[in-house]
């Protein structure tokens, strides 16, 4: 194909790891002289024009959903969600088309946003789970997945041809029957050597109610770290500030290069185990902790994955205590390997030849 001159980048909004991902992307097609447009809704389209506010950017339906807090019901309620998940995409597939049509777009990019697709025009997906972990339900979550998943010219997963991958098994599926590429672990950060005076730093992010409920939940171990220097990322925009504790800084949001200065300042590192972090930590070479959101079953296999790989360690957030960080002393941590990061050499010269 042509080098594209007008690129769509539509990430979906479930948590800001979708979104921050792109970021990578947006800056390579740019620095390639391409004219890059943004579209998503909610958390992730902020992240996105705060990142690129010279960017035009287009609003896309809402793609929250309403989670349940038990584990069955977990899956069945997003099941339940699925006609009017389906629907939602449809009329994003519209808007995205007509944004396409009016501006001369020549690539869409979805990151797992099944409704920024175009039968008209070259679109590709982001996706580094192409099976789902979900119980009772992973034939037929994998199944529909599959499904939306072979409408796409092409599937770029975010992992590298080596013997370690990071995403395991998720990446792998025989019911994907369009081309797939790997094109290299998508981070928006790079590695700073700063002086580490920050013990514990968490980065919340996911879906509410569970975003606000890991929140409290480390809020109160973190108090409990007397004389410790902690700092808590919450994830959220247009919300209220919380007032700084004696040993606890709180940030709303960051932009990426701030957020990226604190990672390299801090000893330890305590998230979900989300691809996107997944990420973003082993590229930096980080320790971290890891709590997987309850019942996602993608995180829960990453989180016991990199345990049992001796990398890092995990609680589920019913059972965490603050003494389980003093686990990550038994693990090695990750450890950075510029030659994984995007864009492969592979990647170039099939997008620039």
């Amino acid at each position: 194909m042509a080098f594209p001159t007008h690129v769509l980048v539509a990430p979906l909004n479930w948590g800001l790891g979708h979104a921050s991902r792109c970021i990578p992307i947006i800056n390579y097609f740019l620095e390639q002289g391409a004219i890059v447009s943004i579209a998503s809704d909610g958390a992730a389209l902020e992240l996105l024009k705060g990142e690129f506010p010279n960017l035009n950017s287009l609003e896309l339906n809402s793609s929250q959903v309403v989670y349940s807090s038990s584990g069955f019901f977990f899956y069945l309620k997003l099941i339940l969600q699925g006609h009017g998940l389906k629907e939602r995409a449809k009329k994003d597939e519209i808007l995205v088309e007509s944004y396409a049509e009016k501006n001369h777009v020549d690539l869409i990019i979805s990151d797992h946003r099944f409704g920024a697709f175009s039968k008209l025009i070259k679109s590709v997906i982001i996706s580094h789970q192409l099976q789902f972990k979900a119980g009772l339900f992973s034939r037929a979550s994998s199944f529909m997945n599959a499904k939306y998943h072979n409408r796409y010219d092409e599937i770029w997963i975010p992992d590298a041809e080596v013997t370690f991958d990071l995403s395991g098994v998720l990446s792998h599926s025989e019911q994907v029957k369009v081309p797939t590429q790997r094109i290299g672990v998508l981070s928006r950060f790079s590695k700073i050597e700063s002086p580490k005076d920050i013990d514990y730093l968490a980065v919340i992010s996911g879906p509410e109610p569970l975003r606000t409920s890991l929140e409290k939940c480390l809020i109160t171990a973190f108090q409990g770290l007397s004389g410790k220097k902690t700092v808590i990322v919450r994830g959220v925009y247009n919300t209220e500030s919380l007032k700084d504790f004696p040993n606890i800084s709180f940030y709303n949001h960051l932009k990426s290069k701030e957020l990226n200065a604190l990672i390299c300042r801090s000893k330890l590192v305590v998230c979900r185990s989300g691809y996107s972090s997944v990420m973003d930590l082993a590229c930096l070479g980080k320790k971290a902790f890891f709590i997987p959101t309850p019942h996602q079953g993608e995180q829960e296999y990453l989180a016991k994955r990199l345990e049992k790989l001796g990398i890092a360690p995990f609680s589920d957030q019913e059972n965490f205590k603050v003494s389980d960080l003093q686990k990550v002393s038994q693990y090695s941590g990750f450890k950075a390997d510029e030659h994984l990061r995007f864009p492969l050499q592979t990647f170039r010269r099939t997008l620039e030849g």
